[in-house]
């Protein structure tokens, strides 16, 4: 998403790419996901070099971990017992699985003038999970 207001030499810009908390903080009892966690952690990686290359062109790079979220990829943890009960344990700002509009509402703020001092940073929406 480009800024309305130019930064030297042309626009500014702001990147957001999507990781997930369980690059961080696996939970290798329910979610057996080594690929899929070392893969969110490579794009940690490519977030902080992208980050200190094209700070100098007025661009930002930051990224979303975001914990358990209802969406349509997690209907099948959201189906199991022990799932939702881990869930509401380790996200107990939200009570269970995180509602879509709060990972929004982040990237939305990493998209905007409000974090145009923001870079190279790893937003953990995670209800809670990376503290209990």
């Amino acid at each position: 998403m480009l800024d309305q207001e130019p930064g030297p030499g042309g626009a500014r810009g702001s990147l957001v790419l999507m990781t997930s908390v369980l690059a961080l903080r696996p939970a290798p009892a329910l979610f057996a996901t080594h690929a899929y966690a070392a893969a969110k952690a490579a794009t940690i990686g490519l977030v902080r070099a992208m980050a200190a290359y094209y700070a100098e062109h007025a661009i930002r790079v930051n990224a979303l971990a975001p914990a358990l979220v209802r969406t349509p990829m997690s209907a099948r943890a959201a189906a199991d017992p022990a799932s939702v009960a881990f869930a509401e344990g380790r996200q107990p700002l939200a009570g269970g699985f995180l509602d879509p509009a709060d990972v929004t509402a982040a990237a939305v703020y990493l998209c905007s003038d409000d974090s145009r001092a923001v870079t190279g940073q790893v937003l953990t929406v995670d209800g809670g999970w990376t503290v209990t």
